[in-house]
């Protein structure tokens, strides 16, 4: 019996590690993703800023360029913020919420990208 309590106490310590390593990786890979994808967006947008100074983008092609890079600022920045309570807390709501505001601004870079793409395709 009492080594049935020793293998029990162990399996909980080894679950509780791994779901800190779980988490740890998370948290480290989720950051990494987030800082590639901030500076995807600060490439775009000082390319798109290059080819409007050019004349190559039109005033309204501006505009949707800002419209969509404040889109992407914001969930960026909520994704930011997420995380970080999510790192403190391992609350389940905060890691939903990392996640949807990740997703928003994954689209946003997304439709970002898609509209400077073809100004950098060499014909």
């Amino acid at each position: 019996m009492k080594y049935r309590k020793n293998v029990w106490a162990v399996c909980v310590v080894l679950m509780m590690i791994a779901a800190c390593t779980y988490n740890v990786g998370l948290v480290k890979s989720t950051y990494k993703m987030l800082s590639a994808s901030q500076i995807s967006y600060d490439t775009a947008l000082k390319t798109a800023a290059d080819l409007y100074h050019h004349g190559r983008l039109t005033e309204a092609q501006k505009v949707k360029v800002l419209e969509i890079g404040e889109v992407y600022y914001h969930a960026h920045n909520a994704a930011v913020e997420a995380l970080a309570r999510y790192e403190e807390t391992k609350d389940l709501a905060e890691q939903e919420l990392l996640t949807a505001q990740i997703e928003i601004a994954a689209d946003a870079l997304s439709r970002l990208l898609a509209l400077i793409r073809p100004y950098l395709e060499v014909e």
